[in-house]
């Protein structure tokens, strides 16, 4: 997508942006952001070993932050680094480029005394809210790289709701390296603050898999089309379900000045020649109901795909049901 606000949107809205991420530019390739901020957890329990991963969990991030360095391209925007639990600021807000970003990375401090380290991760994100997000240009992505671990100072999730208000066009993703039921539910419980534009991502599944880590460049950096994966399609069907409604009422807010394309998808099951119609049918659904709500209709495109496109697993009832979807290509 071009740089729309998609950080303003209603909490029903679920996107994900489904450009293929490159290590450069390649022609017709747009930054979803203007700006990003890597906010790391420094506190004790990042130099403890995860449970599952039997790696010190800020050795893990490092890693993480590495692969994902690698793959962002050089689009304009600008980025930093910075630590909380102790705050501090590792790289400034400057012009992103890979390999200063990278030696940045590789120098971070491994290690550290954690005896009485306390972990205050509400009053790192509110220090780095008050002194620097507010003035990043907008969009914003800022990126928690923490185990969820909090034991002293502000409530984080409070802190994050209040970054959130008072950066309008901030959007917080979370990598996760938690490795306990309470640390995943902080960083859930953030993430789910923005279901419009959040990415929300576990540091193991990004060190097993180079797709993920090109999967959540895409998701937080680019942009080109957008995936409605909250509005699926019951098997056989093209109504849009009750659950739908709300979500394209904000998609239609977003879409208000800009001329895109509706694609319809389907799963596997069935000829080629009855999805390719009921893909067709799909998008029609989409397109027809965002006109109902005052898009006119000349700047609504409709494509169906039937199953040539599959996202997700067809082997699976679950990745059959999220290929039954609908996409939406800002021109």
């Amino acid at each position: 997508m071009k740089r729309f606000s998609l950080l303003t949107v209603a909490l029903a809205l679920t996107l994900v942006f489904a450009a293929t991420a490159m290590a450069a530019p390649s022609p017709g390739l747009k930054a979803k952001v203007s700006s990003f901020d890597f906010l790391v957890d420094y506190s004790g329990s990042m130099m403890l070993k995860h449970k599952e991963l039997k790696a010190l969990k800020f050795a893990l991030a490092k890693t993480v932050l590495t692969k994902i360095n690698d793959r962002i391209p050089e689009l304009g925007y600008s980025g930093s680094i910075h630590y909380f639990a102790p705050s501090k600021e590792i790289l400034a807000q400057r012009p992103y480029n890979r390999g200063e970003f990278g030696a940045s990375i590789a120098s971070l401090k491994g290690t550290y005394e954690v005896f009485s380290r306390l972990t205050p991760m509400g009053d790192g994100i509110e220090t780095w809210s008050n002194k620097l997000y507010g003035s990043l240009p907008r969009p914003t992505a800022v990126i928690l790289v923490s185990d969820g671990e909090s034991n002293t100072g502000y409530d984080p999730l409070a802190a994050a709701q209040d970054t959130l208000r008072a950066n309008p066009g901030l959007c917080l993703h979370v990598i996760s390296l938690a490795d306990s039921p309470a640390g995943q539910a902080t960083l859930d419980s953030i993430s789910a603050l923005q279901p419009s534009c959040s990415v929300s991502v576990k540091a193991a599944d990004l060190l097993a898999s180079d797709a993920a880590v090109e999967q959540f460049v895409q998701d937080v950096f680019l942009g080109r089309g957008v995936v409605l994966r909250s509005v699926q399609f019951a098997f056989d069907s093209s109504s849009l379900t009750r659950e739908s409604t709300p979500i394209l009422d904000e998609v239609a807010k977003l879409i208000n000045q800009s001329q895109v394309e509706i694609g319809g998808h389907t799963c596997s099951v069935g000829s080629e020649e009855y999805n390719q119609r009921l893909s067709e049918r799909r998008a029609a659904a989409v397109k027809a109901y965002l006109v109902q709500k005052g898009i006119p209709a000349a700047r609504i495109t409709t494509r169906g795909y039937g199953e040539s496109q599959p996202k997700f697993d067809n082997s699976t009832e679950e990745g059959r049901r999220l290929n039954r979807r609908a996409e939406i290509d800002f021109r």
